[in-house]
């Protein structure tokens, strides 16, 4: 995110400002990274940890989280019973936003690139 701590910013300049700096340095780094994966895919194997971590800006509350996901099938397995990472992390955003989260972004090792 930002190197700014959000606890000189919000002494400096009060909880909108500081919503507002945590925003545009959160969507310049959400940009880079979706520039930086689509030019390059990874394949995560079976097993594979992804991990997202957020903040809540007007506050203290922080939030790590953390999955694994790996369905071993013989072969003739229909696909489409198949659970991915990418649909794991894209439901466990969602519930984190239906409580007030920011949007959760889940990399995974290696190398740390971003998932969702």
């Amino acid at each position: 995110m930002s190197d700014i701590s959000r606890r000189k910013l919000l002494g400096y300049s009060g909880t909108a400002a500081a919503g507002a700096v945590f925003a545009s340095a959160a969507t310049a780094e959400a940009t880079a990274t979706d520039e930086a994966t689509a030019t390059a895919t990874v394949e995560f194997m079976d097993g594979t940890e992804f991990r997202a971590d957020a903040s809540m800006a007007e506050s203290d509350l922080m939030m790590d989280m953390s999955f694994k996901v790996r369905v071993d099938k013989p072969n003739g397995y229909p696909s489409a019973q198949d659970i991915t990472p990418l649909e794991v992390a894209q439901a466990l955003s969602a519930l984190a936003q239906s409580k007030g989260w920011p949007p959760l972004t889940f990399y995974g090792t290696p190398p740390p690139v971003a998932l969702n």
